[in-house]
């Protein structure tokens, strides 16, 4: 008996690890994302935080329940394959254009072959497969937590007078839209993992995965209220943290770890739309990591600014047509 619930919740661990993997991208890491969808609105924001966990634990288990059907309305549908495709693409380039911001602390011979060498990375896991992407978030997640904990705890310790927020009413549309864009992006990760998920297994790691997300939400964006100055800079965490080097090492290695796993399964998701088209896995994955690695040059701010708010709004409808294309029976 005990080796099966040990079993079990190995099996739970490595899926709830993949989860917060893949939403702990450069903008969560950074806190650039939090600000843009939460901080912004004030102490409001831990209201629109509690209802955006309760709003993850939802999706991931719509997700995970219905895996099979989910997988082949996307298949037979242009719009969804599109739509994933383009969102894919956005967040892929942007944790492309976070990594660039990143190593751009380098001195320049540095920052390009470490950015290639991130491409290359890229490129072996994606042709792993889901595999590849358990094995990486397992790897890296524990310690990149812990890390991030660290830097929380210390940065919570600063305290700057300036503050801003904007109206409480576009929180309550935001929340949804950080929720939509971030389920979408891992949807397809999503339906992969559920093949190895019995039913209590599902409901543990989407528990388990979205606490662990509201509580590092909860956190990050207790240490950026009182820091509103961070809101104006390109990684506000980074630039929070810059005052320790300890500490800014720590913030660097999460926002690394953040970008890499997060990148890994934005590029399986754009392999999987391009394996479509192309019908060959390698073609596919080479152009699923160097299409975003170009359309990062755009620059991490801009993307997370201007086209993260327009992506989400096709994640609600892409999610709105999943769930319209579902049974009834989805939630039950």
């Amino acid at each position: 008996m005990r080796h099966l619930i040990d079993y079990i919740m190995c099996k739970v661990f490595v899926a709830v690890l993949v989860l917060f993997g893949t939403v702990l991208g450069s903008g969560f890491a950074s806190g650039k994302e939090i600000v843009v969808f939460f901080s912004r609105f004030g102490n409001l924001s831990f209201l629109y935080i509690f209802f955006a966990s309760v709003l993850f634990f939802l999706l991931f288990y719509f997700f995970l329940k219905n895996a099979e059907k989910i997988l082949r309305i996307i298949e037979k549908s242009k719009v969804i394959k599109t739509l994933t495709f383009f969102v894919s693409l956005i967040f892929c380039a942007s944790m492309f254009a976070g990594l660039k911001n990143l190593f751009s602390q380098f001195p320049d011979f540095w920052s390009i072959f470490s950015t290639t060498f991130v491409l290359f990375i890229c490129i072996f896991f994606t042709l792993k497969g889901i595999k590849g992407i358990e094995g990486i978030n397992v790897f890296l997640m524990p310690f990149t937590m812990f890390a991030f904990l660290t830097v929380l705890v210390f940065c919570s310790g600063e305290n700057e007078s300036f503050n801003f927020q904007i109206g409480w009413a576009a929180g309550i549309l935001f929340c949804p839209l950080y929720v939509a864009l971030n389920s979408c992006m891992s949807g397809l990760v999503l339906c992969k993992l559920s093949k190895n998920l019995n039913k209590k297994q599902v409901v543990l790691t989407c528990l388990f995965a979205s606490f662990l997300i509201f509580f590092f939400l909860t956190f990050a964006n207790f240490v950026l209220l009182k820091n509103g100055l961070s809101f104006f800079d390109e990684m506000p965490f980074l630039f929070l943290s810059k005052s320790n080097i300890v500490m800014f090492l720590f913030e660097f290695i999460v926002v690394f770890s953040g970008c890499l796993t997060t990148l890994l399964s934005l590029c399986f998701n754009l392999c999987s739309m391009m394996n479509f088209a192309f019908k060959n896995t390698k073609i596919s994955a080479v152009f699923a990591c160097l299409l975003p690695f170009a359309l990062s040059s755009l620059g991490f701010s801009q993307i997370v600014s201007f086209l993260y708010p327009i992506c989400s709004v096709f994640g609600v409808f892409m999610i709105f047509y999943l769930v319209f294309k579902c049974d009834d029976n989805a939630f039950r």
